[in-house]
């Protein structure tokens, strides 16, 4: 008996060729310079999946059942053509892949070997706000920023800090005595009711004489000159209790007038909604906050028409949480969200259909991103991780950013993303950010994928 010893990777090469219906695998390479090509994704289109290239350009394609030779595998990356392949070729070609630099989207870009990748994306601190703040309504035009209301509180727990370092290095001083010496905390609860501005091309934030109802945690929504501000929660005279705000508030932006409409069937904190056509979509969110601390979801749809101020109840979302996402030509991206915990799904509803289907599952659970979307790409973030999410390739890439925010938002202007406001949270006090940060997309180019996975 013969016995032959062969390498894992020529096993696999051999299963590839008798087996093609089972997996492959293969190499991807520049053609100008013949190195290969990390973190290129190489999948099957309508069929939702793929694999990614290892820092030697290699690929390993375990293929679906349903896999036949009449498929066509795709191989792109950024910053090369998308390169569109036949199985029987690919095989031909012994499953080595060039793909072709895309010299229109490099202009003035570049490009480094992904040796030199960068392990975390750059970014530059613009113009801060007056006062730290999370949890606003904000929203772009032309070249302007508007930011009204948000969370101004700040929270911390002294005593648990003590009992933190007591229990990590105890000292002579006995533990009573370190709690009746410790300094005294300092939390306090305020929200917002400034409309604050920022132009991007003097770089100066302004804040406006004008007062609207101090909430936070609430949607705002430009529509024929007029910002529709709905939703969230305002806080008591004493600041000891919380309650929906039931108003509605539209700011006339040329005449710099108010108006309330006193109507708002669906009141919550932490929904996702969207202008379109002459309609505000309203969807999820919370509607309360039990003695528990637990809270309680929504998984209601309402349409708010515009024109005639009539409120319509939609098909119900398949699952009640928080949420917070894009409205992408006729299709609604509502991207993680929360329901006792952080969670993964991307899910979609089509506005023509009214069906609900999921997309796919996040690298990690987001509580409430910050989203904004250009192109194809809807961009996320949050707490250090800013993710890419190709809606056409279903690529989805996850790079670090030294920026450890929650609650913030996010802004795509002239080729760069805007990081604004959030909070800092740690194990002993929650503090909002004034912090304003400006990420070029070049960024994207120059910096290693930390996470990496096809929908």
């Amino acid at each position: 008996m013969i016995i032959m010893k062969l390498s894992l990777i020529n096993v696999l090469f051999f299963i590839s060729l008798s087996s093609y219906s089972q997996n492959f695998n293969g190499i991807v390479l520049d053609k100008h310079t013949n190195e290969p090509i990390v973190g290129a994704h190489v999948y099957l289109k309508n069929k939702k999946q793929g694999v990614s290239t290892n820092n030697k350009g290699e690929y390993y394609f375990q293929a679906e059942s349903n896999f036949n030779e009449k498929d066509s595998i795709y191989f792109s990356c950024v910053g090369y053509i998308t390169k569109k392949i036949s199985f029987p070729e690919l095989k031909e070609k012994k499953f080595a892949v060039f793909l072709t630099m895309d010299v229109q989207s490099l202009k003035e870009v570049t490009i480094v070997s992904g040796n030199h990748l960068k392990p975390k994306i750059d970014f530059k601190s613009m113009a801060a706000l007056k006062d730290g703040l999370h949890s606003f309504g904000s929203l772009l035009l032309k070249d302007k920023v508007y930011v009204i209301g948000g969370d101004l509180s700040f929270e911390e727990d002294k005593a648990k800090e003590v009992l933190f370092e007591f229990a990590q290095a105890p000292t002579s001083k006995g533990l009573i005595e370190q709690l009746e010496s410790m300094a005294p905390e300092f939390s306090w609860q305020e929200f917002s009711g400034s409309l604050q501005i920022y132009d991007i091309n003097t770089e100066i934030w302004e804040t406006s004489d004008f007062e609207f109802r101090k909430r936070a945690y609430h949607n705002v929504h430009l529509h024929n000159d007029n910002i529709y501000i709905l939703g969230g929660k305002i806080l008591s005279a004493n600041k000891v209790y919380e309650y929906l705000d039931d108003k509605i508030e539209v700011y006339d932006i040329m005449r710099d007038t108010i108006m309330i409409d006193h109507t708002n069937p669906h009141q919550g904190v932490n929904f996702a909604s969207f202008v379109y056509g002459d309609n505000i979509i309203v969807l999820g969110g919370s509607t309360k906050l039990k003695i528990d601390g637990q809270k309680e979801y929504s998984n209601k749809v309402h349409l708010y028409n515009l024109k005639s101020g009539y409120w319509y109840e939609l098909k119900d979302m398949p699952k009640a949480k928080e949420t917070k996402g894009v409205l992408i030509k006729n299709k609604i991206y509502l991207i993680g969200g929360f329901n006792q915990v952080p969670l993964t799904e991307i899910e979609t509803y089509d506005l023509n259909t009214a069906e609900w289907s999921i997309e796919g599952e996040l690298i990690r659970g987001l509580e409430r991103p910050a989203i904004t979307y250009h192109e194809n790409i809807i961009y996320i973030f949050e707490d250090g991780k800013l993710c890419t999410y190709n809606v056409e390739t279903k690529e989805l890439n996850e790079y670090l950013i030294d920026l450890n925010l929650k609650s913030s938002e996010l802004f795509f202007i002239n080729n760069s993303l805007y990081i604004l406001g959030g909070y800092i949270e740690d194990d002993f006090s929650v503090k909002p950010s004034s912090g304003f940060y400006c990420v070029d997309i070049i960024e994207f180019e120059k910096t290693k994928i930390y996470n990496s996975k096809m929908l």
